[in-house]
């Protein structure tokens, strides 16, 4: 007797924990902010910040995700293909 309960314990342990890794989300994504706040014009290949010093973005998603979202302020060309450099 005592040992039909065990087993059923253990039953009903490995249901309850099929049904929780089903409830869990598979896939997290990490949410990520990047702050654009010192960048005069962005390029493909990098970027003017505000005191027109050149640099070359960490990622290539930056230049995606700066483009996305300041589309007035960005050119699709190389920096040393814009003969204006960010006037």
């Amino acid at each position: 007797m005592m040992n039909k309960t065990f087993k059923n314990i253990g039953r009903v342990c490995a249901f309850a924990l099929m049904t929780a890794a089903i409830a869990v989300p598979t896939v997290v994504q990490a949410a990520v902010h990047v702050n654009f706040g010192n960048v005069s014009v962005g390029y493909r290949d990098g970027y003017q910040d505000n005191h027109h010093q050149w640099h070359r973005w960490s990622h290539r998603s930056d230049a995606v995700t700066y483009r996305n979202h300041n589309q007035q302020n960005y050119r699709d060309m190389n920096y040393r293909d814009d003969h204006n450099r960010g006037r």
